[in-house]
């Protein structure tokens, strides 16, 4: 289920803190941007130093959003901007946006409005300004652009001083090495990539973030590895597809997982954001090896969006059902106990009853833990938009059909009078008395509130079960840490070197289970683009057919990455 699509970054995350000394600040040359003098649509702020302002953050959309908002407000903080989550004491409100949902937009845009009526200035960032400048209720908004997150500074100051500035232009991805405000600070969220593969005809957000960009590894390390030097207890790893992760620089997910883990105190945990079932497919193997790593959080979403194939067709979204339920049952076999996280999507276009009855059966089948169910919302400039539309009576109860579906089976149970080890990240916001840690299947659980325990791992016996949660009883608040505890020695990873490539070749030849997985990256390609492993196979075949027999001459060694 959804539990919403609005995050706010403010007082309640305990951001509002006095203005830090600023010193080494780089402000970088306003020429490269566009400036528009707002005229009439908002009273100019009243005049005051830069930098000593207090601005509403409000983030909208998936965790790689977040991390976006986090390393933004970082930016902003360091150079003496203080943040509020009260709309009327924030001199400027800002508005990190998502296009996934009609609900999320519309939320920001009356966002927008409350700003505008009490006329003051705001800025939009995200993927709805980036897939769609020109959307009604963004002007008079400056504009950051998603590969522009690293000057956010200067449009904030300038929006300060009455100007519409409108950074939009595509350029290579922001390093990593941005100072970060965190949400939750015992929590660092990393983007590995950003954009996608894929071309699903009913999504926009590949008009906004266009094809995959991957970051190189090491930084990807280097910022696992800084944030664990600042106490951070979660390492989280996010993407529009963490499993396309490395397919256009020549590495690929599991590599970089093993590189992150090899760098790992024993106290930090590792999670695996979502990825879709075409590419992480290919790495099943090593992916479950991974999750059952004692620092790996054996939990794994994997949107499906329908279970009927005719309907992922119309998606695009380059899988069979077949192929989704072989990855889902691999994962069970492998990583028992493993958390799945699904998504679907009722009444898209042109889609029967027969059609989603399927993907009721999928629910039945696998009694997924976690399913983000949302109703279709035709987006502007997709493929989608123009198919024929399912009646919006029809869509809703499918959308109750399948809610109550999910809702008639507990999600805890299987924890029931069990004792498990949770890692404690955070205060309950539900009830003050309690705090939160998660199972090693991420599963949430409850136990009273002791602040010494925050950041810690502690053994707990489970004494209630709920439909979003358990309550556990403290047995043991200072176990050792579970790689000490079951031996580090069972769980050897490879070398920093698994994801170096040599610098000419790009691109990687998808791989075939099993055989592919001894290696990851099995195939290295030729200058051509065609890996030497299957020209060799290709002459393999010409020679037999021709009744000759030099196959050994021309076979030729794939080398070990």
């Amino acid at each position: 289920m959804d539990i919403g699509d609005i995050e706010d970054l403010g007082v309640g995350a305990g951001l509002e803190e006095p203005r830090k000394k600023v010193t080494n600040t780089v402000r970088k040359s306003l020429k490269n941007y566009k400036i528009r003098k707002q005229g009439d649509t908002q009273d100019k702020p009243s005049e005051s130093i830069p930098g000593t302002q207090k601005i509403m953050v409000r983030t909208f959309g998936c965790s790689h959003n977040v991390s976006d908002s986090e390393f933004m407000m970082g930016q902003l903080s360091e150079y003496g901007y203080r943040f509020t989550s009260t709309e009327d004491e924030a001199d400027l409100y800002f508005v990190n946006s998502c296009t996934v949902k009609n609900p999320s937009q519309e939320g920001m845009i009356s966002l927008i409005k409350r700003a505008k009526d009490m006329k003051k200035p705001v800025v939009i960032s995200g993927c709805v300004p980036q897939g769609d400048r020109n959307l009604k209720g963004l002007d008079g908004c400056s504009i950051v652009g998603i590969t522009q997150i690293d000057r956010v500074v200067e449009v904030v100051e300038e929006s300060l001083k009455g100007n519409v500035v409108r950074l939009l232009a595509k350029k290579e991805l922001p390093t990593l090495d941005l100072p970060k405000v965190r949400k939750n600070a015992l929590i660092e969220i990393i983007p590995i990539s950003t954009g996608c593969l894929g071309s699903c005809t009913y999504c926009k957000t590949k008009h906004a973030r266009g094809k995959l960009g991957s970051y190189d590894p090491q930084a990807i390390i280097d910022r696992a590895i800084q944030a664990c030097e600042e106490d951070v207890k979660q390492i989280w790893i996010t993407s529009e597809d963490t499993g396309a992760y490395g397919r256009d620089i020549g590495t690929n997910l599991p590599a970089l997982l093993r590189g992150i883990i090899k760098e790992l105190p024993d106290d930090v945990m590792l999670r695996i954001g979502m990825t879709n079932p075409p590419f992480i497919l290919e790495h099943k193997k090593a992916i479950a090896e991974i999750l059952r790593h004692p620092q790996v959080f054996e939990f794994l979403h994997i949107p499906v969006q329908s279970g009927n194939d005719p309907v992922l067709e119309r998606m695009n979204r380059e899988y069979t059902i077949e192929e989704f339920n072989e990855l889902c049952d691999y994962m069970n076999k492998h990583v028992p106990g493993i958390t799945l996280a699904t998504d679907i999507i009722c009444g898209f276009p042109t889609e029967t009853e027969k059609e989603f009855e399927d993907s009721m059966e999928l629910v039945r089948k696998y009694q997924f833990r976690v399913i983000n169910i949302s109703q279709f919302y035709s987006r502007p400039g997709t493929v989608a938009a123009k198919m024929p539309k399912v009646n919006s009576k029809d869509v809703k109860k499918r959308s109750q059909r399948i809610t109550q579906l999910f809702e008639s089976y507990r999600t805890t149970n299987f924890l029931a009078d069990t004792r498990q080890r949770i890692w404690v990240s955070e205060m309950d916001d539900k009830n003050a008395d309690m705090m939160v840690g998660h199972t090693k299947n991420y599963t949430k659980i409850l136990i009273p509130r002791d602040e010494a325990l925050m950041g810690k791992s502690v053994i707990v016996d489970i004494i209630e079960t709920h439909m979003w949660h358990a309550v556990g009883k403290i047995i043991d608040s200072n176990p050792k840490p579970l790689i000490q505890e079951v031996g580090a020695a069972n769980f050897q990873v490879k070398t920093g070197d698994d994801f170096k490539m040599p610098k000419n070749d790009k691109k990687i030849t998808p791989v075939v289970e099993d055989a592919a997985d001894q290696t990851e990256a099995t195939q290295t390609p030729t200058k051509g683009g065609i890996s030497s492993g299957l020209i060799a196979a290709g002459l393999g075949l010409l020679v037999a057919a021709l009744g000759l027999y030099l196959v050994p001459f021309l076979m030729t060694n794939t080398p070990d990455l």
